[in-house]
């Protein structure tokens, strides 16, 4: 199947009469991550952090990772293999996943401050998080409804003084004292004269840089770290269900585990069946214009230091609730190049599923392209960056695009992660790790910190994340995973 990675974790632990039900653990226990993007790295760090400490105790420094492709290359379909990824706190009602981002960006500041990273006076820039500011565009000269409520949660946790709205003369006056002011554009509305789009500067937002540091986990990729499928047995302990005892890879090798972890994004219901109905794979579409060096006025205009992470909002919430339209653009990376992503529709590619697969849609699902037909955008894709780049960047108006490219996604049921056990497998012996509905990346540093305390100690985890990402097959489908082949979305016979 050639599908995504493999990865150990070994220690041992002698288990103490509360700390059997934590994966039934015998003197040693070796867990097999799938999956070498966000989700399963974040995990496999976390899990040997743990292992350091009771209740495991690591035997051997053997943590391990494998991919079939290496994530920095170009032609990975993932949308986690990237130069950069927006960072942002703001997520409307949802404070949970705002209390989880600023726990993040406390942990990324923290890892640059032990690395010593900051802009170096060559203007290198070697951090990995960039408080280049968020300018959060609104589809109109008026707040949505989504941004107000953004900014009663944030004023809630205290944090609404680091928010400046257009409009606002206080919020205009502080970020005017506290230098960020000249990040706050005014953007003229087309076919309108007088009015310009509200907007809100996020000042704790920016983005951050995907850049290898050691963290003791060992990469391998090729043949020996794609997945064949799980090796199954009949539990002993458990009558009529079958426990995962490991899986086979593409060279032939059987790797045994005791748990085995699917976190392989938008390859992860392939590996999994069960997750069909959970998650859906969809494309982002993905541009960028690079700026020559030489060219010193687009060169400094568009830098992180004067320019923000850019979003919009095209259009009001709808009347069922969605907020939809986003497309956003990043500051120019060391190398010139100024990402756009347009996420305002979400695209599928069903395909017919194999006969036993639990869930599907007119026996099809949706699952990435190969990765030679992910260069080419959608027609509607092209049109929504195109009228971004007029309105918003007017000196890319008639420029060629750089690189075009379809990033491949995992849409869940609400856009909340799925991070639990199966419970349709034996002694626990299947965890997953995935559903990152285009927002996980930020989370790196801490997401594996909380999917670890899940996978251990279950619901009885000290996650305040838990009840939001556990398994749950009563969540009616939405989030456009209703919609099926055929619709507008389905680009698999355009």
């Amino acid at each position: 199947m050639g599908i995504e990675a493999l990865g150990f974790i070994a220690a041992t632990s002698t288990p103490t009469s509360t700390e059997t039900d934590k994966l039934a653990m015998t003197d040693s226990k070796s867990v097999a991550i799938i999956g070498a993007g966000i989700f399963g790295l974040s995990l496999a760090i976390a899990l040997r952090d743990r292992s350091k400490q009771g209740p495991w105790k690591q035997s051997t420094s053997s943590s391990y990772l494998a991919d079939y492709d290496d994530p920095a290359a170009d032609d990975v379909q993932a949308a986690s293999a990237d130069h950069n990824k927006i960072f942002r706190a703001s997520y409307g009602k949802e404070i949970h996943y705002q209390r989880l981002a600023l726990e993040s960006r406390r942990s990324w500041v923290l890892e640059d401050e032990k690395r010593g990273s900051t802009e170096q006076d060559d203007g290198r820039d070697v951090r990995l998080f960039v408080n280049s500011g968020m300018l959060r565009i609104q589809p109109s000269d008026l707040l949505a409804t989504l941004e107000k409520e953004t900014l009663a949660n944030m004023e809630l946790d205290g944090i609404r003084d680091t928010q400046f709205v257009k409009s606002d003369p206080a919020d205009c006056e502080r970020a005017d004292k506290l230098g960020w002011k000249d990040k706050i554009l005014n953007l003229h509305i087309p076919n309108s004269a007088e009015s310009t789009y509200e907007a809100v500067l996020d000042s704790m937002a920016g983005f951050v840089r995907c850049m290898a540091a050691d963290k003791g986990v060992k990469f391998c990729f090729g043949p020996e770290g794609a997945v064949d499928y799980l090796v199954k047995v009949e539990s002993k302990l458990e009558p009529n269900k079958y426990k995962v005892t490991g899986l086979k890879t593409q060279d032939g090798v059987v790797h045994h585990a005791d748990s085995v972890v699917v976190a392989a994004g938008s390859f992860s219901t392939q590996i999994l069946p069960e997750l069909s109905y959970h998650l859906e794979s969809s494309a982002g579409s993905l541009a960028t214009f690079k700026i020559d060096e030489s060219n010193t006025e687009l060169w400094d205009k568009y830098s992180p230091q004067r320019f923000p992470v850019m979003t919009w909002k095209s259009t009001p919430r709808d009347i069922s609730g969605n907020d939809t339209g986003g497309i956003y653009v990043l500051p120019r990376t060391p190398e010139g190049l100024m990402k756009i992503r347009y996420r305002g529709i979400k695209w599928t590619n069903f395909q017919p599923a194999p006969q036993d697969t639990p869930f599907t849609q007119d026996g099809q699902w949706s699952v990435p392209l190969p990765v030679e037909k992910c260069s080419l955008l959608p027609e509607p894709a092209l049109y929504a960056i195109k009228q971004f780049v007029s309105i918003f960047l007017p000196e890319f108006e008639n420029t060629p695009f750089f690189s075009t490219k379809l990033c491949w996604y995992t849409d869940s049921l609400d856009n909340s992660f799925v991070i639990d056990h199966v419970s349709t497998y034996a002694e626990k012996s299947v965890f997953v790790c995935t559903g990152g509905s285009g927002h996980g990346a930020k989370f790196l540093p801490v997401l594996g910190k909380h999917a670890a305390d899940i996978f251990e100690n279950g619901d009885q985890s000290s996650s305040f994340m838990r009840p939001f990402w556990r398994w749950r097959p009563d969540t009616p489908r939405r989030n456009g995973l209703e919609e099926g082949p055929g619709g507008p979305r389905d680009i698999s016979h355009k």
